[in-house]
């Protein structure tokens, strides 16, 4: 990790706190509620990272050299690190009941990652935000492994591919794939003007074409669904626009200084729109995220379960609960439903003076610019979110929350 990056985030958050600015304060129950706040469980994507291939996209589909990145292919970035730890800074105030002031006994906080390096380093730069020298353990499966909570489908999911390809071609819009197609057109053409799309081996027989030349398709396999074509080509590129922007970049190598960042966001709605055609279909984001919140319900239920828990994972995983669960967000200079770096959802676990517990559910995410920025996240980077199956406004009683998970996984 980036220490010295790292340190002057901390330290200059501890100087905005210390002089009063810092506007963020203890979660507490709403006026007239009487509830306490129990537990906290968080799902979160990893930080910033470059593409996960040396070339964002195969050959064919530019000629322009790709800009340079300080760490692997897919790795976590120091500046992905400093803005992780101001999630992390953000998270122990508003939960700071919940958090001890010193190293925490292992059975009272839980640190979950997936396998790859980025999760992983997410992970623990926020635990160690939250618990300076205290080595908290981060629980992996180990490398080489898939995990059924962060990869359900690799993990091998029990998803029936006819039931999958039905749900999913069911979700699509009156008009088919041609109807997105063409409701994408010009967004296509925006990013065919920044790639200088496309030519061979890209375009088949042709010596030029264009993205929205090559046709939308959607396919499912072992559950999983997929899409090809040059909307999946686009959705892919807008996310490296976005990542190149949250990375701090300067602009005239943010897509060699061919977009604005109104441009960023807007085309962020292609990744949104893709996590909505593969993962957010109801039957498939069901048997997808069915492990991720079985995990979840049993950190809430168990009575000797840890009072902060947090779970390290993909953009993926937040799309899959959003559809299972039926919940959308859209964070500041994100596209309605997608998904930012070291975003999260966050489970709260709460009871009322008569003894019941209830679930409630946030969506906690930096700006956009404040992770470019490495600027410190305000009350309005986290919104509450109503789950529509569950009674009283979208909160769930904590047996009805685990009867909700509990169908998913008996599917």
């Amino acid at each position: 990790m980036n220490r010295r990056c790292l340190t002057r985030s901390l330290a200059w958050l501890g100087l905005l706190a210390a002089s009063g600015l810092a506007p963020i304060s203890p979660v507490s129950a709403a006026p007239g509620d009487h509830a306490t706040l129990e537990r906290v469980v968080i799902v979160m994507r990893h930080g910033v990272r470059p593409p996960t291939k040396a070339k964002a996209l195969a050959d064919g589909y530019t000629a322009r050299t790709w800009p340079v990145w300080p760490v692997a292919p897919g790795w976590l970035t120091p500046h992905g690190e400093a803005a992780v730890a101001l999630a992390a800074q953000f998270d122990a105030i508003r939960y700071r009941a919940l958090i001890p002031t010193h190293c925490p006994p292992a059975a009272k906080v839980r640190v979950v990652a997936d396998i790859d390096q980025r999760t992983q380093r997410t992970a623990l730069v926020y635990a160690d935000t939250l618990f300076p020298g205290c080595h908290v353990a981060v629980e992996t499966v180990g490398e080489g492994r898939r995990d059924p909570r962060f990869s359900p489908f690799e993990a091998g999911s029990t998803l029936d591919p006819a039931q999958a390809s039905i749900a999913v071609l069911g979700a699509l819009p009156a008009g088919g794939t041609a109807a997105i197609d063409a409701a994408q057109h010009t967004r296509l053409a925006q990013i065919d003007a920044v790639l200088g799309c496309c030519a061979p081996p890209a375009c088949a027989g042709q010596a030029v074409c264009h993205l929205a030349q090559m046709p939308l398709v959607v396919t499912t396999d072992m559950g999983r669904a997929r899409i090809t074509g040059g909307i999946a080509t686009a959705a892919s590129f807008a996310q490296t626009l976005l990542l190149e922007y949250a990375e701090g970049k300067p602009m005239a190598d943010v897509g060699w200084g061919q977009v604005t960042p109104a441009m960023i966001t807007d085309l962020s709605s292609l990744h949104a729109l893709e996590y909505a055609l593969v993962a957010r279909p109801p039957l498939v984001a069901k048997a997808g995220a069915a492990a991720l919140l079985q995990a979840v319900a049993a950190d809430l239920r168990d009575p000797a379960g840890p009072a902060f828990a947090l779970f390290v994972g993909h953009d993926t995983n937040l799309a899959l609960i959003g559809g299972a669960l039926d919940v959308h967000w859209q964070g500041r200079g994100f596209a309605a439903d997608d998904p930012g770096p070291g975003a999260a959802l966050v489970f709260e676990l709460w009871r009322g003076a008569n003894g019941r517990r209830q679930v409630r559910l946030r969506y906690r995410s930096q700006s956009l610019d404040e992770i470019r920025q490495l600027a410190p996240l305000t009350p309005e980077d986290t919104q509450p979110l109503a789950i529509p199956a569950c009674t009283a406004h979208g909160r769930c009683s904590l047996a009805a929350f685990a009867a909700l998970v509990g169908a998913m996984a008996t599917r």
